[in-house]
């Protein structure tokens, strides 16, 4: 997670994510934090592994 500028916790924040690709048993996702004035103060990465159960 980076933070790109101070903001306050206690306002709401809108948490928009997206899976930008999904293949060969892995997933990647990005995430972007807005106030409600639309700035941008935080990013998430993540990749996973996926496995059926069986």
């Amino acid at each position: 997670m980076w933070f790109h500028r101070p903001f306050n916790m206690n306002d709401w924040l809108l948490y928009s994510v997206e899976s930008t690709s999904a293949s060969s048993a892995r997933g990647f996702v990005r995430g972007e934090f807005y106030t409600q004035d639309g700035v941008l103060v935080a990013s998430t990465v993540q990749e996973g592994v996926m496995r059926n159960r069986g």
